[in-house]
């Protein structure tokens, strides 16, 4: 096959993979249930809500990896870096196709956990995405996150252009679907990255977020970033309102959040009750936004992954609410340009 006629068969796929994901056609045999959610959402969740034409339409940006032989499964790897090696996990779905460019999710795990530890107890490697859960540096025998009073002092921000540099040349990701959750400190490095890294991601979404004074130092809020947030009342380790912790002061998550809503020009919010099954969860969005702001808050929720597979932290846990299917259901509704690796 000549190069030119390469090019013109990877676009065709991509463009197919594109719709075939965002109507929830493209997910791996035997998913798990929450997966299943995520990808066929009720007309009344957030994705039917925000599904807007460039969600619908856009296509998929194959990276440079694409045509590049890679086994499906669930493996950790390591990459050399400036502060020595560091390790991830990495989930390639079961039907991974070289030519087929897929969604790529990067998951940062809490003070003192690990990847392995995150990917259990959320069940993201379930999605129809391939996923990586990078290890936090040591510091005192604990895995952290730049974005923390507690951080080791690693260049996390580089780690993670360097790890995504290798991960868009070496498998067949989609450009403009590149995303970052994560929980607790995890969460916090979320915003460091939406901070400093906004031209790799899509989107952003952390969960019961470690917001230190760290995590937005330097912040240039002048891009419109889609930014989705998820805060329990309940949560005693990073207060819903804010609060003192580390020595630091921190800021309450609807604090936190404005800056984003500011930065993509929204003028008004409206709330919504999504909980079911009697639980207390509110949906804020930001309206007549650049990119869209949400924050859903969770009536008396811990410090805690919502929905989650195994136990994630302390406090209580709805089960009738996942933070799995919600941040999927916002990540595949906000596909947008990213400077990844020279594209095929």
């Amino acid at each position: 096959m000549s190069s030119m006629t390469k090019r013109i068969t990877t676009t065709l796929l991509a463009t197919a993979a594109s719709a075939a994901l965002l109507t929830g056609t493209a997910a791996a045999p035997g998913m798990a249930a929450t997966a299943q959610t995520a990808q066929t959402a009720p007309a009344d969740s957030a994705a039917a809500q925000t599904i807007g034409k460039k969600a619908s339409t856009m296509p998929a940006a194959p990276s440079a990896g694409c045509g590049t032989e890679q086994k499906p499964g669930n493996d950790e790897k390591t990459i050399s870096t400036e502060d020595g090696e560091r390790s991830y996990r990495i989930n390639i779905p079961r039907d991974y196709e070289l030519e087929t460019p897929l969604p790529l999710v990067l998951g940062f795990h809490g003070n003192g956990s690990d990847g392995a530890e995150f990917q259990n107890y959320t069940g993201l490697p379930t999605l129809p995405t391939i996923t990586v859960f990078p290890d936090g540096d040591l510091n005192d025998g604990k895995r952290s996150w730049q974005g923390a009073p507690y951080a080791s002092g690693a260049d996390d921000v580089t780690f993670v252009a360097e790890l995504l540099d290798s991960i868009e040349s070496e498998h067949c990701i989609d450009l403009n679907r590149v995303y970052a959750t994560g929980k607790s400190n995890g969460g916090g490095m979320v915003s460091v990255l939406a901070c400093h890294l906004r031209d790799r991601f899509s989107a952003f979404a952390p969960v019961a977020g470690a917001y230190y004074p760290q995590s937005t130092e330097g912040c240039d809020f002048s891009t419109p970033t889609p930014m989705l947030a998820i805060h329990g009342t309940g949560d005693a380790t990073m207060h819903y309102e804010g609060g003192h912790r580390q020595g630091e002061d921190y800021p309450g998550v609807r604090e936190w959040i404005q800056p984003w809503a500011e930065a993509s020009g929204c003028a008004r919010t409206k709330e919504r009750q999504v909980g079911r099954k009697g639980e207390d969860v509110v949906r804020t969005q930001w309206t007549r936004c650049d990119a869209s702001v949400e924050l859903y808050t969770v009536a008396d929720g811990g410090h805690v992954w919502p929905g989650e597979v195994v136990y994630s932290g302390g406090g209580y846990v709805t089960k009738n609410f996942s933070a799995t299917s919600t941040v999927w259901d916002f990540f595949r509704s906000h596909p947008g340009t990213t400077q990844g690796p020279t594209q095929k």
